[in-house]
């Protein structure tokens, strides 16, 4: 029994990633932003509706918008900023975190989020154009959704933008 519980709870501990240490040969923090080395991606740390306030982190729970709000959005903003495609937004997707499935470290308005965390992406689905990819980074899914259904949105930007 002894021989199992052991094994049980070092399996366990194990199995998870601590998805709040920052990886720092990856990820550079700038405030409100957040650098990704390996993909020269750069993201905003918080999503719509929520906003950096310095030493404290994201204030406010972020707005669900529908994709076609999100487009209108991206229309209006300047300096590169626009939806991830759904290849972006996977290299910020975390598969083994206990919670989530971000590290919310570099992304900390996802602790004002319960029960689900739909995220935009661009990505239409190649068969259903009229279906778009998200993620979902508290049930961890990625699955696809019409352009009138609410959900949230990250912002990103190539590094050159």
């Amino acid at each position: 029994m002894k021989f199992f519980l052991f094994f049980f709870l070092l399996f366990n501990t194990s199995i998870f990633a601590d998805c709040k240490k920052v990886d720092k040969s990856r990820f550079t923090i700038m405030e409100n932003k957040i650098f990704d080395k390996k993909t020269k991606l750069i993201w905003m740390r918080c999503s719509i509706g929520s906003k950096w306030k310095k030493s404290i982190g994201c204030v406010h729970a972020p707005n669900t918008i529908s994709f076609l709000e999100a487009k209108a959005l991206e229309k209006k903003l300047k300096n590169g900023w626009r939806i991830p495609t759904l290849k972006e937004l996977r290299t910020i997707f975390v598969s083994n975190c206990k919670s989530s499935a971000i590290n919310t470290t570099l992304f900390p308005d996802l602790k004002h989020m319960a029960n689900f965390a739909p995220y935009w992406t661009s990505t239409p689905v190649k068969e259903l154009p009229r279906l778009i990819y998200y993620i979902d980074f508290i049930n961890k899914t990625i699955d696809a959704h019409s352009k009138g259904f609410t959900m949230f949105v990250r912002l990103v930007k190539n590094k050159n933008e």
